[in-house]
């Protein structure tokens, strides 16, 4: 009964392409200092050294095969990135905003 779909409703994504998903999120976090992940107390050079190296991982190959594995392309999760840099870094939207749309990203791809 699929074509009683109306159009462009998502499928629903595989476990696998949520798991890729996740690493985007996470690196998406991570850009933005939400380390999620990291406990105990970094410095600000190591802070500021993750979150470069979390901006830098969405102009590499690595980041386009990620993306290609979760069912999603390059281009749209790159615009979504540097959409949501844009309005965090012009005020439009807070660090708590920035999270929450992370955190719903599966939604946008």
């Amino acid at each position: 009964m699929d074509w009683l779909k109306p159009i462009g409703t998502r499928k629903d994504k595989t476990p696998e392409e949520r798991l890729y998903i996740a690493k985007i999120q996470t690196m998406m976090e991570d850009s933005f200092g939400l380390f999620a992940g990291i406990g105990g107390s970094m410095t600000l050079q190591q802070e500021r050294n993750m979150m470069q190296t979390a901006k830098d991982w969405f102009e590499t190959k690595e980041c386009e095969w990620f993306c290609d594995m979760a069912g999603t392309t390059y281009d749209h999760v790159l615009k979504l990135f540097q959409n949501l840099q844009y309005n965090y870094n012009t005020g439009k939207i807070t660090k708590q905003q920035v999270k929450f749309g992370i955190s719903r990203l599966e939604l946008k791809l």
